[in-house]
């Protein structure tokens, strides 16, 4: 990950918090998009762990 990306995702980050003002709404964004990226590894870790 280089600066640019790095600033594609601060941009993003300041366009949610923008469109959401509500803090209440600003959260429960973050914690869906923490899900969203967390599932896939957990997926594969409890893959790993079944087929041992």
């Amino acid at each position: 990950m280089d600066w640019l990306d790095l600033l594609a995702v601060q941009g993003t980050l300041k366009s949610l918090l923008q469109h959401h003002s509500s803090k209440a709404s600003v959260l429960q964004h973050s914690a869906f998009f923490t899900v969203q990226l967390s599932h896939p590894y957990m997926t594969t870790g409890k893959t790993i762990a079944l087929t041992r």
